[in-house]
């Protein structure tokens, strides 16, 4: 993997607490603030995207605009579940007439 050094400054007493974690643990402490950034970063990421994808599917925003936010891939991928959701619902309203027919 590809990786970009980012460094960051941090209040003192945070780096102490780090310390502490580091001796507890026996881990590196950049090593364990990796992980957990890496973690915390991929729950908000998905937070936003459902978010994103509920305003999508709400009409309340437009696939150039998610394109625009987060890629052509991602607003694809929204605009194929946003008409699976579509499809489903109609079969279901069909299976739903014909239950209540018969």
């Amino acid at each position: 993997m590809e990786t970009e050094q980012f460094n960051i400054r941090m209040p003192k007493d945070l780096v102490h607490d780090l310390d502490i974690i580091s001796k507890l643990l026996k881990v590196n402490k950049s090593e364990w603030v990796k992980t957990k950034l890496a973690e915390e970063v991929h729950e908000e990421k998905n937070k936003l995207l459902m978010e994103l994808s509920t305003l999508y599917a709400n009409g309340m925003i437009n696939k150039g605009k998610i394109e625009k936010m987060v890629g052509k891939e991602v607003a694809d991928e929204m605009e194929f579940i946003k008409k699976k959701a579509i499809e489903s619902v109609k079969k279901g309203i069909e299976i739903g007439r014909k239950f209540r027919k018969g």
